[in-house]
């Protein structure tokens, strides 16, 4: 009874949305390295095919590097979103990326099978930073209104960028040693960003655009902000936090990325320049998804706030299964039908960070968010882009790459979508649970001031 009163009066002054100056500027300077960090790996996937016969890489190479990468993130995920709360989150993110810029580089004097995988490895331990840090500092940009919206614009730059340089980086394979240009000329831009970000971002502070957050004492905050055991347990005791996790680990479309090209050079004869054009019409889906869904995806949780948010998650992994089965496993001929499938594939796949990333910083309390956004993407979506690029290149030589098509991005995701559905339950309730702990929140807030 002792609780109502305060309950009632936090309810009666609801507390203003707070809007973080400057925050689509600041959005921008950080994208740039997480841009450059998040497509370090499509000069490897594109180019796949002429590195494989340069330095004499057996077909599972693909898959073996590309895990190897994962599996680093996994572990450096996490250690980068520690050491970024610990210190500085803008500086740890410029020095990763800075490091990320000069080993990439590196990679592309690469003489064997055992130097690439060297320079490849350490390359992964620096850009397991971004994914963490960024997710973090994008729920600090916007508040609860505007995240779909804001990771919508996020990935869909990114996916923009990175597609229109798909095509041209499509086309070293036409030069001498064209792959290693690459690999120098992704480096430069990597380290580039890094700059940019160092002189043109300011962040904006842990829980900047959370209203109760807002109005704590430095002494309140940082109290908040201490991660201790309890506070893991809680996050892990969150039904539909777990619930997303285990929807990253059976992500099947994450494969098309990373064998696209190389899927459609070796099962459907295109060569490896003609091939790369699909990843400009992907990448345009991906910005229609991005765009377009954050922006539905926001609004379909204004009118449906118990459901919104969880159909457009389902709908991307329907659909995504249903056109990878259709664009996969037939041979249309024409490159440019099959780009239309890649159009929509990307499409959907671009409907996920609008609402996956909202849908954590729904539930999960503001100072365990860079942790969770760790677990999600860096540990659970990063092992199972690993397991399923290291059982893909395994099995491409077993049975070849369209039954591997046919069963990760294709079946896999019929099954992701069925799952799903269980979110439908714990969602309303894990967001009431976290609205009532920020409501008390402020009523402790009001009281030691008043």
């Amino acid at each position: 009874m002792s609780q109502q009163p305060a309950t009632t009066a936090a309810q009666a002054a609801p507390v203003a949305n707070v809007i973080v100056p400057k925050r689509w500027r600041r959005l921008a300077a950080v994208v740039a390295p997480l841009w450059a960090d998040n497509n370090e790996g499509s000069i490897l996937s594109t180019l796949a095919p002429v590195i494989i016969a340069a330095i004499s890489l057996p077909l599972a190479a693909v898959g073996i590097l590309t895990s190897i990468a994962k599996f680093v993130s996994i572990v450096f995920g996490p250690i980068w979103a520690f050491v970024a709360r610990k210190t500085n989150r803008k500086m740890t993110f410029v020095v990763a990326t800075a490091m990320t810029g000069i080993l990439t580089a590196l990679t592309g004097l690469s003489q064997d099978y055992t130097h690439i995988i060297i320079f490849y490895g350490l390359s992964a331990v620096f850009v397991a930073a971004a994914l963490p840090i960024v997710s973090e500092i994008t729920t600090d940009l916007f508040d609860e209104k505007s995240r779909g919206r804001a990771s919508g614009y996020t990935w869909g730059a990114i996916s923009l960028l990175g597609s229109i340089a798909g095509p041209l980086i499509g086309q070293l394979a036409n030069v001498e040693d064209g792959w290693r240009y690459g690999f120098f000329i992704w480096g430069g831009l990597t380290f580039l960003t890094a700059l940019i970000m160092l002189f043109f971002f300011k962040d904006p502070g842990l829980g900047a655009s959370e209203p109760t957050t807002s109005m704590m004492t430095a002494e309140q905050r940082a109290a908040n902000e201490r991660i201790t055991g309890a506070k893991l347990r809680q996050m892990f005791a969150i039904p539909t936090f777990t619930l997303m996790l285990v929807q990253r680990l059976i992500s099947g479309h994450l494969l098309i990325a990373s064998f696209g090209i190389i899927f459609l050079v070796q099962e459907y004869g295109f060569d490896t320049a003609v091939a790369a054009i699909v990843t400009l019409p992907f990448g345009i889906g991906y910005l229609v998804g991005t765009f377009g869904g954050g922006l539905v995806t926001d609004a379909l949780q204004r009118r449906f706030p118990r459901a919104g948010r969880i159909g457009v998650l389902q709908f991307a992994q329907l659909g995504f299964g249903v056109v990878a089965l259709v664009g996969t496993q037939f041979d249309w001929g024409s490159i440019w039908i099959f780009a239309a499938f890649w159009a929509v594939m990307g499409f959907m796949q671009g409907l996920n960070p609008g609402v996956n990333r909202p849908i954590v910083a729904a539930v999960v309390p503001p100072e365990l968010r860079g942790a969770a956004f760790a677990l999600m993407l860096s540990v659970f979506e990063g092992l199972a882009y690993a397991l399923f690029n290291l059982v893909a290149g395994l099995l491409a030589e077993a049975i070849g790459l369209q039954q591997v098509m046919f069963w990760i991005p294709g079946v896999l995701m019929l099954v992701n979508a069925a799952f799903v559905t269980l979110l439908y339950r714990t969602y309303p309730r894990d967001v009431e649970r976290l609205e009532k702990l920020l409501l008390a929140r402020t009523d402790s807030v009001s009281t030691v001031r008043s």
